[in-house]
């Protein structure tokens, strides 16, 4: 009796597998590769900070030109240079657009959680009643935590480079004229 259902739900397993597999086929949505790329490299919160629903939303807006590649505050100027150039549009960022990171004021946090449910990108660690911290390598520095924190605790501060996130400037060749 135990090998008839092992055959059974075997044989029905490799059924539904198939079945599975020719209705990927045939119901298979083509997509346009270049919003498949954009979405990629956007950070993936689905945050709504661009004024659309989530990162996929955006990238289409993006490619159709309906949102400026520099429309996604976590993402920063890096992200907004790297989707400029992959539409092949020119954007004016600031060089003074710094890399942030959330910090909590320890002595001030009731441990209200607004922060923590805030965040779309899971960078803030605590429970209700209790102190909450930041994860700095997760943070993107969207603020939307700052935003919800009613006790003023929380604040955004530059990044500070160190060994793991400084690089060399790259060099500058001379112009020749």
């Amino acid at each position: 009796m135990l090998i008839i259902a092992l055959v059974f739900f075997v044989c029905l397993g490799a059924l539904l597998g198939i079945a599975l597999g020719y209705a990927a086929i045939l119901f298979r949505v083509e997509s346009n590769p270049l919003v498949d790329q954009i979405e990629a490299i956007l950070p993936g919160g689905q945050c709504g900070q661009c004024g659309e629903a989530g990162c996929r939303q955006a990238a289409e807006k993006m490619v159709a030109g309906e949102l400026n590649p520099n429309a996604c505050p976590p993402g920063g100027s890096n992200l907004a240079v790297s989707v400029a150039e992959m539409l092949g549009v020119s954007i004016d960022v600031a060089d003074q657009d710094k890399p942030l990171v959330a910090y909590i004021a320890e002595s001030q946090c009731t441990g209200c959680n607004r922060c923590y449910k805030a965040c779309p990108f899971d960078a803030i660690v605590g429970a209700p009643k209790q102190l909450h911290t930041v994860i700095k390598d997760v943070c993107t520095g969207c603020q939307l935590c700052q935003k919800a924190c009613s006790q003023g605790c929380l604040s955004m501060v530059e990044v500070q480079p160190d060994a793991a996130s400084w690089y060399w400037p790259k060099p500058t060749l001379p112009v020749a004229v």
